[in-house]
């Protein structure tokens, strides 16, 4: 990344000009730059089209305004400087596959997101989720600034006195039947809600992303892995509203309405996309991994199978427990497809033990394949 300093104006521009020319930089850093005149500009614009897409990050207020007036925003990929903040004293409300979420103040809280999984791009991509849900009538925190943790990314949310759902329930039990019907009905919204046309990506993206992770390895065979796409594409792609990422831990208590939040994964398409994440954080995975509830959730294991169980039962609409049981079993095999892919990307165990497990996974996955479309009828 080449770092502009100082003022650019025209005694300097030629030479500014010149370097980046010899550099030919994608990313220029604006953290120290104090001044851009329309020949530093023009040095840039110059930059831009000889290498293509040119961004400038850590930019000023004050010089994000000259870029703004003089239209470079709309050409090129500016970014303000991100304010810094510190979470080292502040509670931790939650903590997921994505990120952690703190609270700032009385009446802000930050998710703060990890590196690896997290690039920019995606989280502006959440920010713009957000907001579209919102505007769609989806309880959902709009998400008003990004910042800098350290050296990860942080978006600030303004929510007052709110809590998770899992630490909620956690905390008042009594309480875990009324939050499961509220959880129902929160995806019932969800899935009711009609986006405009082609304004976000197709919810089985997310599942094919995992399969072509597997795929990669070798450990499949390309005779399963066509089976397992063959079952992806299967899925009817609807134009509802889907969130892709939808459990107690993602879910803000704030008087007693439910708000969503980490909007990265939102889509459009069946439900079914929904309900295999629900379905496997709060009852699949638990009950192989008992501290994966509390560490994701802020709930224990039996509190996340029983909320799921009154809340699958509500979301379907039946008490029968052996049409319930018929239908987990059909959506597992949905839910599955991501461990194809997370096996993979595994470190805390030796590549023997990889294979193993992932022979398991496939095997799990195709047994149930002929009955997966249950679930896709019944919702």
């Amino acid at each position: 990344m080449y770092r502009i300093k100082g003022k650019i104006d025209s005694t300097n521009a030629a030479e500014f000009e010149k370097e980046l020319m010899a550099a030919k930089p994608a990313e220029l850093d604006a953290s120290e730059l104090e001044y851009i005149s329309s020949a530093g500009l023009r040095a840039i614009l110059k930059l831009a089209k000889a290498v293509g897409d040119v961004t400038v990050n850590n930019v000023s207020s004050g010089v994000y305004e000259i870029f703004n007036v003089t239209g470079f925003t709309e050409i090129l990929a500016v970014n303000k400087k991100l304010k810094e903040i510190n979470v080292d004293n502040a509670e931790l409300l939650g903590a997921g596959a994505n990120g952690r979420v703190y609270r700032v103040d009385e009446e802000r809280i930050v998710k703060v997101y990890n590196k690896i999984s997290n690039p920019p791009e995606k989280i502006r991509r959440e920010q713009e989720s957000a907001r579209r849900a919102f505007v769609h009538g989806v309880p959902s925190a709009i998400p008003f600034e990004l910042v800098r943790v350290g050296d990860e990314l942080g978006m600030i949310y303004e929510l007052v006195d709110a809590k998770t759902l899992g630490s909620v329930v956690h905390n008042n039990p009594e309480k875990l039947r009324e939050y499961a019907l509220s959880m129902s009905a929160l995806m019932k919204k969800l899935h009711s809600t009609e986006m405009e046309k082609d304004t976000m990506p197709d919810a089985r993206m997310t599942l094919r992303l995992w399969a072509d992770i597997a795929a990669k390895s070798d450990y499949y065979t390309k005779d399963d892995m066509q089976r397992v796409y063959d079952l992806i594409d299967s899925i009817p792609l609807r134009n509802t509203f889907i969130h892709g990422d939808f459990h107690p831990g993602n879910i803000m208590v704030q008087n007693d309405e439910l708000i969503l939040i980490d909007m990265g994964d939102a889509s459009v398409g069946h439900p079914v996309i929904d309900l295999l994440g629900t379905y496997q954080l709060m009852s699949l995975t638990p009950k192989k991994n008992p501290n994966v509830a509390m560490r994701y959730l802020g709930m224990t294991t039996e509190e996340a199978v029983k909320m799921w169980n009154m809340f699958i039962r509500d979301y379907l609409g039946t008490d029968d427990d052996k049409a319930v049981a018929e239908l987990e079993e059909s959506l597992k095999s949905y839910a599955l497809i991501r461990n194809l892919g997370g096996i993979v990307f595994s470190d805390v165990i030796s590549d023997e033990k990889r294979r193993y497990f992932s022979s398991l996974i496939m095997k799990d996955l195709l047994g149930g394949i002929e009955k997966a479309d249950l679930i896709i009828k019944a919702v």
